[in-house]
């Protein structure tokens, strides 16, 4: 995640088809656990106007799961085992975290005396 001023909403935070990725994973997970795979995620983003490579959205994915956003399933299927992305908290919660990890580092950058 790079902080972006000049941007709004989860796009201050993300690039345009990362926000898209994260907003369609959230609105899966409203009601019950849905996993979604990386073929999945690249067919949501194909039907709009940020398409990326498979290997962007799996990345991006990735990164997600690596700043504790996402979580994700280990499930076997053709070609070995591949991941089912889910999110790890709401987007509500996201706010939350966003906001305390941007303020934090702004306290450690910029200490008061």
């Amino acid at each position: 995640m790079k902080f972006n001023t000049e941007e709004k909403g989860l796009h201050t935070l993300f690039k345009p088809y990362q926000a898209i990725l994260l907003e369609y994973i959230w609105k899966l997970n409203k009601i019950d656990h849905v996993c979604v795979t990386s073929g999945e995620a690249y067919k949501h983003l194909s039907g709009t106007s940020e398409k990326k490579s498979r290997a962007s959205v799996i990345f991006s994915l990735n990164d997600m799961v690596d700043d504790g956003i996402l979580d994700f399933e280990d499930r076997t299927g053709k070609g070995g085992h591949h991941r089912a992305y889910f999110p790890k908290m709401s987007r509500d919660e996201f706010a939350v975290y966003a906001y305390n990890l941007i303020t934090s580092k702004l306290k450690k950058a910029f200490p008061t005396k």
